[in-house]
């Protein structure tokens, strides 16, 4: 009884944490490049633990679902969409980081970069636009007035599963980036790369996700009135 009381916890605590994460993608659902998290349950038939074995182990894991969003035009020449694989790289005060999110701005020294100022990464260092003319070709090089001064830097990783969410930019862990040869990868100007996020599908999971609360918590405390009752005819 008491094993299915804790598994009971365990299925109540991840239903938690899947509500929690619902509840940021949709949060998130008007965030450009905005990528979902997902959970992933593994059903261990047996494993061992301290003091003997268990049966039916449960395991969780949140992922992130880097499926492409749809790319809307936006006619704004500082936004760029990723079409295919890869990632913009941002040069913060922690270090690199990578993004899907092509909202991009001009500092007042005119440096490509992102709405919270964090430098927009070129092939040869950070993308300085002077000039009229602006624009970003499929191959991601940069033209100012026709002239090119650069190319937007793209990177790839082996595995992207991998990396590490920190809001809407990515950490790599373990794991160095590969720079795209832009094979399969275009770059769209004036356009931008929605979230992943479909509103009506997470509603949906989250009403699910709370009748399945309801249902373990009624079924704990229906286990806990039977104890209860054991108790009491033990000692009577």
């Amino acid at each position: 009884m008491l094993k299915g009381v804790e598994r009971l916890a365990a299925d109540m605590t991840a239903r938690i944490t899947r509500q929690e994460m619902l509840a940021d993608n949709i949060a998130n659902v008007q965030t450009p490049g905005f990528k979902a998290q997902r959970l992933f349950m593994s059903l261990l038939s047996e494993r061992y633990r301290a003091g003997g074995l268990v049966a039916n182990d449960r395991r969780y894991k949140v992922y992130t679902d880097f499926s492409q969003g749809q790319i809307d035009r936006t006619y704004r020449p500082l936004d760029l969409a990723i079409s295919g694989e890869g990632f913009f790289v941002i040069e913060t005060g922690r270090g690199e980081r990578y993004t899907r999110a092509g909202n991009f701005i001009l500092t007042e020294e005119g440096v490509l970069a992102t709405p919270r100022g964090d430098i927009v990464m070129g092939t040869s260092g950070p993308i300085t636009i002077e000039g009229g003319d602006f624009e970003v070709t499929a191959e991601g090089k940069v033209l100012v007035d026709g002239e090119e001064i650069g190319a937007v830097k793209i990177v790839v990783f082996n595995r992207p599963g991998a990396l590490v969410r920190e809001g809407n930019y990515f950490r790599a862990r373990g794991q160095s980036p590969v720079e795209s040869e832009m094979v399969d990868t275009r770059i769209l100007q004036g356009a931008l790369e929605r979230s992943n996020v479909s509103p009506i599908d997470e509603m949906v999971d989250m009403i699910a996700v709370y009748r399945g609360f309801e249902s373990d918590q009624a079924s704990v405390k229906r286990q806990d009135e039977a104890a209860r009752k054991l108790i009491d005819n033990a000692t009577a």
